[in-house]
């Protein structure tokens, strides 16, 4: 720390972050940190050496979180994580926006190794708006990040280890697409997650959700809604089938007559207890 305190860059680039309150001195200060040790890369180890006063040093200090927070796998190095070129260049793992080729908007990590919980600093990746983490062993809350994820149209965490929906879930509206299933979700589902009325894309299959079934009727570009292997019961809510005569195509639940679960008639789900369709909920995009 003695030693780091004596460069200017590191310093300037330290006082930026915690300024804008992406991370904290206390943080900083912890050796062990990932926060320390992604502000470490920055100063000392990134090739691009780039000056705190740089408009994406921020951009790029935050995708060096997520690398040194999330188990530091040596896939993403594979791949072009934390090299020496723009980060714009790190494809396929990172998209940016199509008019100026400068600000991340797109993550997709699939099957690279991620452990851990997605680390706080990535609430300020506020331009983001497709995120594939599927197949991997990330848990933990997500409800601090999706206040700044206001432009999310994907979100795609399928086969993880995360337990509980944020309370806030409902406030990404520009979500068209929602995969969480393999996860260990308890509990209800979430009512309010018919308020997210751009949904085409909705998977909560494979977890452990309980109770009735939600009305989501208002969800009238709903494409297709995945419900099966959950601990659901009662019937499928006649609003959902009726989205069956519009864009649903669809709609599976527990409905197998040996182990019926949810009643669901034959002209509302299109399978029982999987997918309908040769779907791969991991496929990336």
């Amino acid at each position: 720390e003695d030693q780091a305190l004596q460069d200017d860059r590191y310093l300037s680039l330290r006082y930026k972050f915690v300024r804008s309150g992406v991370s904290t001195d206390a943080e900083f200060y912890d050796e062990l940190s990932y926060q320390r040790k992604s502000l470490c890369w920055l100063a000392f180890g990134d090739r691009l050496a780039v000056e705190a006063s740089d408009p994406f040093a921020m951009q790029r200090y935050i995708l060096a979180t997520i690398y040194y927070g999330l188990g530091e796998p040596q896939r993403m190095l594979n791949e072009g994580w934390l090299s020496g070129q723009f980060e714009c260049e790190w494809t396929p793992l990172v998209g940016c926006d199509s008019r100026t080729d400068s600000t991340v908007t797109r993550l997709a990590l699939s099957g690279t190794g991620l452990t851990g919980e997605l680390p706080k600093e990535m609430e300020f990746l506020t331009d983001i708006d497709y995120i594939d983490f599927s197949v991997n062993e990330l848990s933990g809350n997500l409800t601090n990040l999706f206040d700044g994820w206001r432009y999310l149209d994907t979100l795609k965490i399928a086969s993880n280890s995360f337990q509980y929906i944020p309370e806030n879930l409902y406030t990404l509206t520009e979500l068209t697409e929602l995969d969480i299933s393999l996860n260990d979700f308890v509990g209800p589902i979430p009512s309010n997650l018919g308020s997210m009325t751009n949904l085409v894309h909705l998977d909560l299959s494979q977890n452990a959700f309980n109770g009735i079934i939600p009305d989501f009727r208002n969800l009238s570009f709903l494409k297709s809604l995945y419900l099966h292997h959950n601990e659901l019961t009662g019937s499928m809510p006649p609003g959902i089938c009726t989205l069956r005569f519009f864009e649903l195509l669809s709609l599976t639940s527990d409905c197998n007559p040996s182990s019926l679960e949810v009643e669901c008639e034959p002209t509302c789900c299109t399978a029982c207890g999987d997918y309908d369709t040769d779907k791969n909920p991991f496929q990336r995009n």
